[in-house]
């Protein structure tokens, strides 16, 4: 069984879904726009109900927020929009590690870069890919709004297709 933490991004979806559907294999295992926060995470079996409240509690330290997708980036076989600001992603991730680090499973990227992936295993079609993901991008630099309010932990059974099992939501934005 695989698990993992992530912001769902149902706003990307609309531009981006199509651009995914060809490029990204986890569209096909039913996972939408998402940014990952923490992968691997403990299934939902592995937490007990205490366990559970201090996963909720450290969601909610961190506020509400918006943020926007509009850089096109990219890792060596990896095409991506990076959201901004990056740092309450990093605060959600550092919240629920600080509770949980000794019980995680290994990180392969222990170096935590947020990021919306576009398409996956595409060395050769990078530029092709990040030709067509600037092509639908709103203009002006003005990229996807979407709002974070919820954290989702979402599990799979070998092949099979994700799915939520916890949401999580955040605490309450404070007014500037």
């Amino acid at each position: 069984m695989a698990a993992f933490l992530a912001v769902l991004t149902p706003e990307a979806d609309p531009v981006i879904g199509r651009l995914r559907e060809r490029w990204d294999p986890s569209v096909r295992r039913g996972l939408g726009a998402h940014i990952t926060l923490r992968y691997p995470f403990l299934p939902l079996r592995a937490l007990s109900p205490r366990d559970q409240a201090m996963l909720a509690d450290a969601v909610a330290s961190v506020p509400s927020f918006h943020y926007t997708l509009a850089r096109v980036s990219r890792f060596p076989t990896t095409v991506f929009l990076d959201p901004e600001p990056v740092a309450p992603f990093v605060a959600l991730r550092a919240a629920v590690e600080k509770i949980f680090e000794r019980r995680l499973p290994e990180d392969p990227f222990p170096r935590y870069a947020p990021h919306l992936s576009v398409a996956r295993h595409v060395r050769d079609a990078r530029e092709e890919v990040m030709a067509a993901l600037n092509a639908v991008l709103p203009g002006s630099g003005e990229g996807i709004r979407a709002a974070c309010t919820a954290v989702v932990l979402l599990e799979r059974t070998g092949g099979g297709p994700w799915h939520v099992q916890l949401q999580l939501p955040l605490g309450k934005s404070h007014p500037i």
